[in-house]
C-alpha cells in the first residue's frame, strides 16, 4: 500500500508542470490620445496585438528613467516578435506635450513605429488609467504606479508587473512568451 501510494506521489513529481494560462484582470477599454508626432492614437490600433503600457511623466527624475530604461530592455530582447507594442502614457499633460514626448523617446531610443508614447486632457488620461487599466490615483495621477501592464490581443489585462525589479521584468518576459505561444 505504502509503495502504491509513494509510486503515485512519484508519478505526480516527475510530471512536466502544466502550462498555467495567464489571468485576465479586465479589459483595457477604448481610447484616443494624442502620439509623439501630434497625431492621434486609437487604442484599436493594438487589437491583434500584444502589448506593455506604462504611466509616466518626462520630468519625473525617480522611478520613471528606470522603468523606461527596462522597457527599453524589453524592446530590444523581444525585437523579432513583430506584433508586440510598447504603449507610455503621460500622466502630466501639461508638460508632456508631443514635442516633449518626442524628446524623451529619442533620447531613450524608443522605436516609434513599436513604442508609442502618448498625452491628452488630464481627465482622459486619469479615466484611463484608473478605470481602464486600474492603476493611479484618481485624486492626483502624477503619483503614478510603477507598474507595467500586460495587455493580450483582445485588449485584456493580462498581468502587473513592477517596472523597477529585475526580476518582474523576467516575469513579464516569460508571460510575454506564453502570450505569443496562445495564438
Amino acid at each position: 500500500m505504502v509503495l502504491v501510494v509513494f509510486a503515485g506521489i512519484a508519478t505526480l513529481l516527475l510530471q512536466p508542470p502544466q502550462k498555467r494560462s495567464l489571468p485576465v484582470y479586465g479589459e483595457t477599454g477604448n481610447f484616443r490620445l494624442t502620439d509623439a508626432r501630434g497625431g492621434e492614437f486609437d487604442s484599436l490600433q493594438l487589437r491583434g496585438k500584444v502589448w506593455v503600457t506604462t504611466f509616466f511623466f518626462t520630468t519625473c527624475s525617480g522611478i520613471c528613467p528606470i522603468m523606461t530604461k527596462n522597457l527599453k530592455s524589453l524592446q530590444e530582447r523581444f525585437g523579432s516578435y513583430k506584433d508586440l507594442e510598447f504603449v507610455s502614457i503621460s500622466v502630466n499633460p501639461e508638460q508632456d506635450t508631443p514635442q516633449a514626448l518626442s524628446v524623451y523617446a529619442q533620447k531613450y531610443g524608443a522605436d516609434s513605429d513599436r513604442w508609442h508614447f502618448l498625452t491628452g486632457a488630464r481627465e482622459d488620461i486619469t479615466r484611463i488609467a484608473v478605470q481602464g487599466f486600474k492603476v493611479g490615483d484618481i485624486r492626483e495621477p502624477i503619483f503614478h504606479s510603477a507598474y507595467f501592464v500586460l495587455v493580450d490581443r483582445k485588449a485584456r489585462i493580462r498581468g502587473y508587473y513592477d517596472g523597477t525589479s529585475a526580476q518582474e521584468i523576467e516575469r513579464l518576459s516569460q508571460d510575454l512568451i506564453k502570450l505569443y505561444r496562445q495564438k
